[in-house]
Formats: C-alpha cells, sequence, structure tokens
C-alpha cells in the first residue's frame, strides 16, 4: 500500500470518526428522551426534582438545588406518560391542533405562491426584477426577530392581533420559498423552458405542463423546511396569538414548569411529526436541495 492511499484510508477514518460523534452529539438528546417517556412519575421524581437542602457545607442556609440522574434506560417500563397526556390531559391535544392549524395553511400558502413567484422572476422581462428580487434575499437573511416589530404594526394596523392570519400571511409569502423555487430553475436545463415556446405554448400553458411537473422534489424540500419552520415557532405566537389558541411549541415550556412528570411522552410527540417527515422524504429534501444548486 502506498503512503498516498494510507493517507487516504486516515483522513477517511478520521472523518467518519467525526461525523459519528457529531450523529451520536445530535441523536442522544432524542434518544434520551424516547427512553425517559418510559418512565414512571415516581422515579422521574426521584432522578429529575430531587432537592438537596441546606445543611451541607458547600451550600448556604437559604439554597436549593436540583440534583439530576441522567438516566438511560428506567427502571420500570411504563407507558402511564403516555395515558395520562394523552387522556388527562386535554389541553395538550387542543395545543397540538392549533400547531396544524398555524402549520399546514403556512406549507400550503408557500407552495402556491413560491413555484409561480420563481417561475415570474425567472421568465419575466420586467427590467427592475432583479433589485426586486435583491429585496427578496435581503428580507430572507433578516432574523425573524427584527421582522416582528414591523408585523406586529401591520397585524394591528388591519386587525388582525389574536388571530392566526396575523402569523399564517406572513409565513406565505416568507421569500425562502420564492429563493429556493428559483435556484432550481435557473439550475434547469433550459430546453426544458424553451420547447413549450417552439411549440407556441402560452407561458401559463408553458408552466403548468411542463415546468410544474418538474418542481417535484424542490417542492418536497420546501415543504419540510416550511414545515419544521412553522412547527418550531416560538416568538410570534406569544406576541400575536390569545393563549387560547397558542401552539404545542409554546405550550410544551409550561408543561416543563407544572406538569415535569409527562414532559419527555409530550416532548417525543411534539418531534415525531418532523421526524417522520425527514424519514420518509429525506432523499427528496437531499435531490432538491442539491438540484436548486444552494450550498
Amino acid at each position: 500500500m502506498t503512503r498516498v492511499k494510507v493517507i487516504y484510508h486516515i483522513q477517511k477514518a478520521i472523518i467518519i470518526t467525526i461525523v459519528f460523534v457529531l450523529a451520536f452529539a445530535f441523536l442522544f438528546p432524542i434518544f434520551i428522551v424516547f427512553t425517559n417517556s418510559f418512565m414512571g412519575a415516581f422515579e422521574i421524581d426521584t432522578r429529575y426534582t430531587h432537592l438537596i437542602r441546606p445543611g451541607n457545607w458547600l451550600f448556604t442556609q437559604d439554597s436549593a438545588y436540583h440534583f439530576v440522574r441522567l438516566t438511560l434506560i428506567p427502571d420500570f417500563v411504563t407507558l402511564s406518560q403516555y395515558a395520562s397526556l394523552l387522556f388527562g390531559h386535554p389541553m395538550y391535544l387542543v395545543r397540538f391542533w392549533n400547531s396544524l392549524a398555524l402549520t399546514l395553511p403556512i406549507l400550503i400558502g408557500q407552495i402556491l405562491i413560491s413555484v409561480p413567484a420563481a417561475y415570474a422572476f425567472e421568465m419575466s422581462r420586467f427590467h427592475l426584477k432583479e433589485g426586486v428580487y435583491l429585496i427578496y434575499i435581503i428580507v430572507m437573511l433578516m432574523p425573524l426577530q427584527v421582522a416582528l416589530v414591523p408585523n406586529f404594526l401591520i397585524a394591528d394596523w388591519l386587525g388582525l392581533l389574536d388571530s392566526r392570519l396575523a402569523i399564517i400571511l406572513p409565513g406565505i409569502v416568507n421569500p425562502f420559498g420564492v429563493f429556493l423555487m428559483r435556484q432550481f430553475l435557473r439550475n434547469l436545463p433550459r430546453d426544458y423552458i424553451d420547447a413549450p415556446q417552439i411549440d407556441d405554448a402560452g407561458s401559463l400553458t408553458a408552466f403548468f405542463c411542463v415546468i410544474a411537473p418538474l418542481f417535484k422534489t424542490a417542492v418536497a424540500a420546501l415543504m419540510m423546511l416550511t414545515f419544521v419552520e412553522s412547527w418550531n415557532l416560538v416568538e410570534a405566537p406569544r406576541l400575536f396569538l390569545d393563549v387560547s389558541q397558542e401552539p404545542l411549541s409554546v405550550y410544551l415550556a409550561e408543561m416543563a414548569i407544572q406538569n415535569l412528570y409527562t414532559i419527555f411522552a409530550a416532548s417525543l410527540i411534539y418531534l415525531l411529526p418532523c421526524v417522520l417527515m425527514f424519514l420518509f422524504g429525506q432523499e427528496h429534501m437531499v435531490e432538491g436541495i442539491q438540484l436548486s444548486g444552494i450550498k
């Protein structure tokens, strides 16, 4: 074996080790949540809510500290957390449907707007279109917290406060979807776009019959990225919505304080939709992002 091959195998082993360590670091909290969701209330109480009382020389007389015994496998496996959560806490299910009521309209609206808008940006002969598109990019790069104040003022002016529309409408016109779809369209062979024009097909006919079917993988990637972003909204719901309309992402923080004995099962069910989307659509998402040319 030559020296070049030895160096190659060493580099490959180092890369694999780093990837394995990073994967373990990301998956370990999910594994803890999964295994601890089968833990009973008594075991959670003894492992996660035990207080160290004053009397030890390390602490002052006014101090009390939580002592956590992180557990990989529970001593007694039980489904009591799931039973208590699903049958004894109806508010959790209400918040779950609140999350769906926010996420699904944003998801559908993003697809219906982003694909035609990207096609219009690419095919339009409007001489200022690149300037408008630059504004799209600038808005996309702005963090969500920067847009909260103008969104609040506009929602107040339109009378949309305490309404889901105050979150759904800005989510639908999120510029990231247009950016992703246009990048995908730019990387398509030009023959696909020019072929309908040779046959004297109109713009709408060319879009619906030729271009739109080609967006399948890019739309799948957009669906998954938009779903995860909308499902995990916290700041906007707390600012724009009434307490009864708050999604599950906000309610979980309250459960961690008020009802710790079901928090692991609640967190796992909260993670389940995002995990399932990535498991069943991972290939489409990777292919869609690769074809869009995003690095």
